[in-house]
């Protein structure tokens, strides 16, 4: 029976449904994203739900939309002391990223060279790193390919469940400290010890508060929609940028230039700080879109398919899994970001990707936050920390793994 586009709707949303019940009533324990994604993935296998779903329903048309959009409100959440501050993130990302590629270099003797340098790039990157199924498919290597294309379709599932859990121990901890802070002292102040410590911190008025009631609803989504049009016009001109015959600066995307044009943008004191969570209250659904980009990958997975390739993928997400845990757990290296459990929250985002990132982030507010203040100390520890990594291994790292391990299959 085909679908009208209205019931096309209902049967999406009826899944987001279920998913935000599930991460609600657990307290973000099971996170709505693991259900939302999971929920498709059997739909799909069993027949149900139609592979073109999303088409009927109309969302496929906008969903691209909804990353950008998110992309430049995570920009005016960020200021200069934090951006600098996140470092530290960028480099925990880095060896998580390392860490997965020795777990998937390690099953080489049980799963063979070709699977196993097929699988490295997608769980650094997911689908910006699936230019690898290309490859495998431009060599003949269809296994391969379609292992690659399975790992992209469920590696959400492995990595959300840890990255919750780990977020929400360090968010629980966050906050009880800022609890028995207030207990102590009456007039403590998050907001206060945060500009103090803040380089950056200034007494000058930004822009925006001067004339923040024309921050409007459609006035916010015109001015980040401004920012989309810029940033796609100076995408295609790194893109087209030669110098010696080559095109150096490509790796500049939209993505990259959404977020940078967020950052300004709140740091000239132009717009308020997340733009279209607070001031348009637009940023549910840019993200639900954001989402309706990656559901239609579920459909791909064929069930014919799991018993070739799901003991290969069970294999390198625990090996990956394994090493993960021994880098940030027996190593030092999870004093750069000062927890274990933030750690390796950090380097399960690779897996999960933008904008599953920010929504497992704020699940953990949401989750755990009773006031303002405490939303937004978690939100500054949590949700920076969350998508700054997934954007850096998922939107540039992962192209340049790609690229390189490309060559090596075969």
């Amino acid at each position: 029976m085909e679908l009208t586009q209205y019931q096309a709707v209902f049967a999406i949303l009826l899944i987001f449904f279920v998913g935000d019940f599930v991460g609600a009533i657990t307290k973000a324990k099971i996170s709505s994203m693991f259900v939302i994604m999971m929920g498709f993935l059997a739909l799909f296998l069993s027949g149900i739900y139609p592979a073109d779903i999303m088409t009927t329903s109309g969302f496929s048309a906008v969903a691209s939309l909804g990353m950008y959009f998110l992309l430049f409100n995570m920009g005016t959440s960020v200021d200069i002391p934090t951006l600098r501050r996140e470092w530290r993130t960028v480099v925990c990302a880095i060896i998580g990223m390392i860490a997965a590629i020795v777990g998937c270099c390690a099953a080489i003797p049980l799963i063979g060279k070709d699977f196993a340098l097929a699988a490295a790039p997608v769980v650094n990157g997911g689908i910006v790193a699936t230019t690898m199924v290309e490859a495998c498919s431009d060599k003949g290597l269809s296994a391969a390919a379609a292992l690659a294309t399975f790992i992209y379709a469920v590696q959400k599932f492995v990595g959300t469940l840890p990255a919750s859990n780990c977020g929400l121990s360090v968010a629980n901890k966050l906050v009880d400290d800022l609890r028995a802070k207030h207990a102590a002292d009456p007039n403590y102040s998050w907001y206060a010890e945060q500009s103090a410590s803040s380089v950056a911190a200034s007494a000058k008025e930004p822009v925006w508060k001067g004339i923040k009631k024309y921050y409007t609803t459609f006035i916010c989504l015109a001015i980040s929609a401004t920012a989309i049009v810029i940033a796609e016009a100076a995408a295609k001109f790194f893109k087209g940028l030669e110098i010696g015959g080559a095109h150096p600066l490509s790796f500049i995307n939209m993505a990259i230039l959404c977020m940078v044009l967020g950052i300004v943008a709140r740091n000239t004191g132009l717009v308020p700080p997340n733009i279209l969570r607070d001031q348009a209250k637009a940023n549910g659904f840019f993200s639900f879109l954001s989402l309706c980009t990656i559901i239609p990958s579920l459909a791909k997975i064929d069930i014919s398919m799991l018993p070739s390739i799901g003991l290969a993928a069970v294999i390198i997400f625990v090996l990956v899994m394994v090493f993960t845990f021994i880098t940030f757990m027996l190593t030092p290296c999870w004093k750069i970001v000062g927890s274990k459990k933030l750690a390796i929250g950090i380097a399960m985002c690779q897996m999960i990707g933008y904008p599953g990132t920010e929504l497992i982030a704020t699940e953990i507010s949401n989750a755990v936050a009773q006031t303002e203040e405490e939303r937004d100390a978690v939100t500054a520890r949590i949700q920076t920390a969350y998508v700054i990594s997934g954007f850096t291994s998922v939107t540039i790292l992962s192209v340049v793994i790609a690229g390189i391990l490309a060559g090596f299959i075969g």
